[in-house]
């Protein structure tokens, strides 16, 4: 009876060594990566916000484009009238081309730094490992 006591004490103990050293090993590990769990779903969440508005700001100018077509082909307009007012209705739109390509140009220079960001901790998480492994 004594023995089994002494074996389950022992036990728990080599347990509890072990969940110790694997969170020390996690710690550990995420302080070697030069951006934190934090700080890349801020730039996340950063990201899908002026992605979303990007992709609605498109989605309005495709409807309207698709509407345009759709209304001239409904009045039987000649080819040439239909490229005045193609034209006509084009300059109009492009007013809200410019203010989409910002936030194109935003959302492509998020997921850039974000795929930066990956890397970087990709980097570090395998020069921590491959020294870790070294030690052992």
């Amino acid at each position: 009876m004594m023995i089994r006591v002494l074996i389950s004490l022992v036990a728990l103990g080599i347990t509890s060594c072990a969940q110790q050293q694997s969170i020390t090993t996690t710690n550990t590990y995420e302080k070697a990566m030069p951006f934190s769990k934090a700080e890349i779903k801020k730039v996340e969440a950063n990201q899908e916000g002026i992605c979303a508005k990007y992709s609605a700001k498109s989605n309005i100018r495709i409807k309207r484009m698709k509407a345009i077509n759709a209304s001239m082909d409904e009045q039987g307009l000649t080819q040439k009238q239909k490229n005045e007012r193609y034209d006509y209705l084009m300059s109009h739109l492009n007013d809200g081309l410019e203010d989409s390509e910002q936030w194109k140009d935003k959302c492509d220079a998020l997921n850039k730094k974000l795929d930066e960001m990956y890397k970087a901790n990709q980097i570090a998480g395998d020069k921590y490992l491959e020294q870790r492994t070294r030690k052992y």
